[in-house]
């Protein structure tokens, strides 16, 4: 089984220009966990998650503690009211992940799962010749598992 057989084609996306408060607004409507981040020419640029409203983990060099990064702000015991406010109007470019891990549309089912499983992610963008043209989740898995017989 392929890629191209279970993803979820043709997935909603927001433009890298759109703003953070763009981009929360449709996941909360759809129910997403995750925004994925295209350019003017449908290229997959990046991806902002529902880690980046909690906060990713980010080492300082020469220091005893980590921080965490919430949308593009470092949180330290500070205002989490505060650092939403403030970005609210800041692109998605300035806050999303670049590069994203990915998958082509003809990588196999095992390349999925061992992707998922080295570099702990629970989705990942389908793209083919640069453009993006879906996205396989866990979810994804679970309709795979039932197609096979």
């Amino acid at each position: 089984m392929k890629v191209i057989d279970i993803m979820t084609k043709d997935p909603v996306t927001c433009n890298e220009k759109q703003t953070v408060s763009d981009a929360a607004k449709l996941m909360a409507e759809k129910g997403f966990s995750v925004m994925l981040i295209i350019n003017d020419d449908s290229e997959l640029v990046g991806i902002v998650t529902e880690s980046d409203f909690v906060g990713r983990d980010i080492e300082i060099p020469h220091a005893l503690a980590s921080l965490k990064r919430v949308l593009g702000e470092n949180h330290y015991h500070g205002d989490i009211e505060e650092i939403y406010h403030n970005a609210k109007n800041r692109s998605l470019s300035e806050v999303m992940t670049k590069n994203p891990v990915s998958v082509g549309p003809e990588e196999s089912l095992n390349d999925v799962v061992i992707k998922m499983n080295t570099k702990k992610l629970k989705r990942l963008p389908v793209v083919e010749n640069g453009k993006l043209i879906g996205i396989i989740t866990r979810k994804d898995l679970i309709k795979a598992f039932n197609l096979i017989e």
